[in-house]
């Protein structure tokens, strides 16, 4: 079992909302409150990767919110060079995962050299 280990990863992402920032607070009376918030307007950022036992493979940074489109391409040109025969890839059960060009039906993909 432990020789599986290096060949597991798991693939999750999450999102930060500038929004998020605080928007109100104290100031002397009179004055007006000053406050700064990221990037200085409301925007969405995500990051995925995959996690694996001794590291993070293939982290993403994006502006917006995953999309099966962005899935794909992060797979394509992120994920996919990372990886070697025999690597088995988990991930959740998100509807931008369900890809259309995977065949339909298939539980588990392995790369093979």
């Amino acid at each position: 079992m432990a020789n599986l280990l290096p060949r597991i990863g798991f693939i999750d992402e999450t999102s930060l909302k500038t929004n998020m920032a605080q928007t109100t607070g104290w100031s002397a009376k009179g004055a007006r409150l000053t406050c700064h918030a990221p990037f200085g307007h409301w925007n969405t950022q995500t990051f995925i990767a995959a996690l694996r036992h001794d590291r993070l493979d293939a982290p993403w940074v994006i502006n917006g919110a995953m999309n099966r489109d962005l899935f794909e391409l992060y797979v394509e040109t992120q994920l996919a060079p990372t990886l070697q025969p025999g690597d088995v890839i988990i991930l959740d059960n998100l509807s931008s995962h369900k890809s259309g060009s995977a065949p339909p039906g298939s539980l588990i993909a392995m790369i093979k050299s």
